[in-house]
């Protein structure tokens, strides 16, 4: 018992929180980056995943009081929050880091989220000014100034936290990229390292990574683990998935397959994954006897508890499976013609929307109509249209941000022979 009890007097000190490189740990909770060079709202965004976060969330009180004083501690005056709205109530404001809508707190100014139906962004005051006139810490929606560079901020970043993974005895593997609670092992951190999927597997055991291949779990890993590749040559490294089926598959370390970032377009039947590192991040299928890169991944101290509990966000409701004239649709999700598969008639009408830091990805992975559809950003401008045959190939479209409308005309004139479309749409 006595060793048992000393191992738990450890802990606190040699598994504290810990936040990643220029970031703070505030309330010891959130780990933020205050940036004072202004940018755009989309701009502010990117920067922030690039360095492993998104635009600070607040989900209570005491978090906001702490944002303020961090942002005004570090002499900004007005910072982008991460919170986008696509309606005029909290309940459709959602958060960057997927936890759902600002209903349950909330500190918009009298003028409430949303008010001219074109700002969708949020800002919090955190000047000295701001304290005077009585608006220290209040939220205010903007344009976003994603094509007027005038509504530009300085803004606050956070990261999720992690545990200091340093060892506790000369046994604990090295820890080479730590994450939201995971160490992450590239195999070319070890020279030009290219396996089948099973000899890659246990490649990463024998280091110590007792997760074997990687697990993902969140669009924030994911867009960390491609930042971990950026201005290398690979392009695609095994993770750590296997097919039960055709269809489905499991992460081989146990953990629960809670987040899906399959390539849509994508029809290959393999039984292994592999993630696109350069791109998007998507994942497909492959021949689990490739020689190819991988990543390792492992919990640290597995046998603690989740530091917070992860929410899950939760697409809203729709009235069909088409979701034709969806006043909201919250990517992830998916759109096809009324009647889909069969012949399609009338108009539909689909608002799409991402979360914050991302953009749109719309893969067709069906084209099989003779109707028309187009695509306009958040400005009303037309970005794209599609006119194709019966046999189209599949396809996708981006958005430059996180807005769009879809607008889809079947022919007046039905025809058996068409079967209209389907779109699933990502968040990317």
């Amino acid at each position: 018992m006595i060793p048992l009890l000393l191992l738990f007097l450890l802990l606190p000190s040699t598994f504290c929180l810990i936040c990643p490189k220029e970031y703070y740990l505030v309330n010891d909770s959130k780990c933020l980056k205050a940036v004072w060079t202004r940018a755009t709202h989309s701009d502010a965004e990117s920067n922030c995943t690039a360095s492993g976060g998104t635009l600070v969330n607040i989900k209570n009180a005491i978090d906001n009081h702490a944002v303020f004083n961090f942002g005004n501690t570090a002499g900004l005056d007005s910072i982008w929050i991460g919170l986008s709205c696509f309606g005029n109530t909290t309940s459709s404001c959602f958060w960057d880091d997927a936890s759902g809508s600002a209903a349950s707190y909330s500190n918009f100014d009298s003028f409430g989220p949303n008010q001219a139906g074109d700002r969708n962004c949020v800002r919090m005051a955190v000047s000295t000014e701001s304290v005077t006139m009585g608006n220290s810490g209040r939220w205010s929606s903007s344009n976003c100034g994603n094509n007027f560079a005038m509504y530009s901020s300085g803004y606050i970043c956070e990261a999720p936290p992690t545990l200091n993974a340093n060892p506790y005895n000369s046994m604990t593997p090295a820890c080479n990229y730590n994450y939201n609670r995971k160490c992450y092992m590239r195999s070319n951190d070890y020279g030009a390292v290219y396996y089948k999927q099973s000899a890659a597997n246990n490649y990463c055991l024998m280091m110590g990574y007792t997760g074997g291949l990687a697990s993902i779990h969140s669009k924030i890993d994911v867009d960390f683990i491609r930042n971990l590749y950026k201005g290398t040559n690979t392009t695609h490294v095994y993770i750590g998935a296997m097919a039960e089926t055709a269809d489905r598959f499991n992460w081989i370390d146990g953990t629960a397959w809670d987040f899906n970032y399959m390539d849509p377009l994508n029809f290959q039947k393999a039984k292994c994954l592999v993630m696109d590192v350069q791109w998007d991040g998507l994942w497909s299928p492959m021949d689990c006897d490739q020689q190819l890169p991988f990543l390792c991944g492992r919990k640290i101290l597995e046998y603690l508890p989740a530091l917070v509990p992860e929410a899950k966000f939760q697409e809203p409701n729709v009235l069909d499976a088409s979701n034709c004239n969806s006043t909201l649709l919250l990517a992830p999700g998916s759109i096809s013609s009324f009647g889909y598969p069969g012949t399609p008639s009338g108009t539909c009408i689909w608002q799409i929307r991402a979360l914050g830091p991302y953009r749109l990805g719309i893969y067709f992975d069906l084209w099989a109509t003779l109707g028309s559809l187009s695509i306009y950003d958040e400005f009303g401008t037309n970005i794209g249209n599609v006119f194709g045959s019966y046999n189209t190939p599949p396809f996708a479209k981006y958005t430059p941000f996180n807005i769009a409308k879809i607008v889809y005309e079947a022919r007046r004139n039905p025809d058996p022979n068409d079967r209209g479309f389907h779109a699933v749409i990502m968040m990317i």
